[in-house]
């Protein structure tokens, strides 16, 4: 899979190249994500911060299904906030996850 270099916070938003800013992502979510720093908590519709990978701990703010392995779960308002705006389960992120676990590469170690 290709990464590609995330500025967390954007550079439209005034974010710095600097490492505490950067982070590998997918080009899918990287695009998806694009400028956002905030979505709708698609619970309670309030607007809350996207998942930081410098600042946040991943197993706090999400798990994977136990009704379906390939499937990712938010437990916080961040968490599920993140897997909508980057559309984290999209049926094509599913798929690629279900041939991952075919080869024994999914789910990940976090």
């Amino acid at each position: 899979m290709d990464l590609t270099i995330d500025h967390v916070i954007p550079q439209a938003e005034q974010g710095e190249s600097d490492e505490s800013n950067l982070a590998l992502a997918c080009l899918w979510c990287n695009s998806r994500k694009w400028t956002q720093t905030k979505a709708a908590d698609p619970k309670t519709g309030r607007l809350v911060s996207l998942f930081h990978p410098r600042q946040h701990n991943w197993s706090d703010h999400f798990r994977w299904s136990a009704d379906d392995p390939t499937r990712l779960e938010g437990i916080t308002p961040t968490g599920r906030a993140t897997i909508v705006a980057l559309q984290m389960n999209s049926r094509r992120a599913m798929q690629i996850r279900r041939w991952l676990m075919v080869v024994g590469r999914h789910p990940p170690n976090v």
